[in-house]
């Protein structure tokens, strides 16, 4: 999954073992338990992860080698990808402008366009979401080009009892548009999914056939990219995912916002069991360590995978550093 930010498989390996070692690693650790590569290629890995930022190097005689918490140094590698993603769509659209007006023809959609205009913005946006057959994806966050963003989306209402999917990533900052919650549990109440984040980049996607996303950065109401190139069509839906995947589901009753699955702390039995299971424990380990059987640790386990949203104990992990229920320490001291 974090080849989307631009890692390769063998360099996701690497900081996931370290992420979820219970001390520094040295090379020579890693390549007793970590991934198939030769020495060469191992090394390599490491220095890339340094140089991005995601582990650190420690002094000693061999160096040892350290991960940086997720929730700091994958979201600034997001946010820059993200970044980036929007850059390389602006200079799309430039390419097929020129190559455009050079052919002399319209015929069929260019593979990124530009929208100037408030109203053009919508009227595009409004016929974009009425083509949609399956899903549409979004992340939602200001500014909105629409006069009243509070106002109940009936599109989308009607859309929700056809059948068609809807996934919304909302920004923090989105949920506290003065009304908007109003808006945002009619949608649930029809059936979208809703989660809560702080989005990388406000966005719409259709089908995977077309994505909307804002021209400038940080993003105005007056411009939009209407994207259709495949390829970045592709990276916009991995981003879109790694986010999904991370993100709090959002109840909304009687306009209060509510985040399913964020009790604002760890169970006291949580406290015990997760810096075992970041240190990569099997089950029968940490039984052991703590006096219980392995049903229970099972058990247990499992519970805590509920309570943090998490399908791995990798995910486990970043969860409960980014929702402070671990120091960066007990991760990577």
């Amino acid at each position: 999954m974090l080849q989307v930010i631009g890692l390769t498989a063998a360099e996701e390996e690497i900081y996931e073992l370290l992420v979820c070692s219970s001390s520094p690693m040295t090379q020579a650790d890693l390549d007793s338990v970590g991934p198939d590569l030769a020495q060469q290629p191992l090394a390599d890995g490491l220095a890339r992860l340094h140089e991005l930022g995601l582990v650190a190097r420690l002094p000693g005689d061999p160096p040892r080698w350290s991960a940086v918490p997720p929730g700091t140094a994958l979201e600034a590698l997001i946010r820059q990808r993200g970044r980036a993603l929007t850059e390389a769509a602006r200079q799309v659209a430039e390419l097929d402008e020129r190559y455009a007006r050079a052919a002399g023809s319209g015929g069929s959609p260019l593979p990124v366009e530009v929208v100037y205009g408030r109203e053009a913005i919508i009227h595009h946006a409004g016929e974009i979401q009425r083509s949609v057959q399956h899903e549409i994806r979004a992340c939602d966050a200001p500014p909105y080009p629409e006069d009243n963003p509070a106002e109940v989306n009936t599109l989308e209402i009607d859309h929700l009892r056809r059948g068609i999917g809807y996934r919304i990533l909302y920004d923090r900052r989105a949920v506290d548009v003065p009304d908007r919650l109003a808006d945002i549990e009619a949608g649930i109440a029809a059936g979208e999914q809703a989660r809560v984040t702080e989005v990388p980049l406000k966005m719409t996607l259709v089908d995977d056939r077309v994505a909307v996303l804002p021209l400038r950065d940080p993003p105005d109401t007056e411009s939009r990219l209407i994207v259709r190139h495949p390829v970045l069509l592709a990276a916009l839906s991995a981003l879109f995912e790694l986010y999904w995947e991370r993100a709090l589901p959002l109840r909304v009753s009687n306009r209060q916002a509510h985040l399913a699955g964020d009790p604002g702390g760890p169970l006291r039995d949580d406290t015990h069991l997760l810096p075992l299971l970041i240190a990569g424990l099997a089950d029968r380990e940490i039984a052991a360590q703590l006096h219980l059987s392995e049903r229970t640790i099972r058990s247990r386990v499992r519970a805590m995978l509920t309570r943090l949203h998490a399908a791995t104990r990798f995910q486990a992990g970043y969860q409960a550093v980014r929702r402070g229920w671990l120091a960066s320490s007990d991760v990577d001291a």
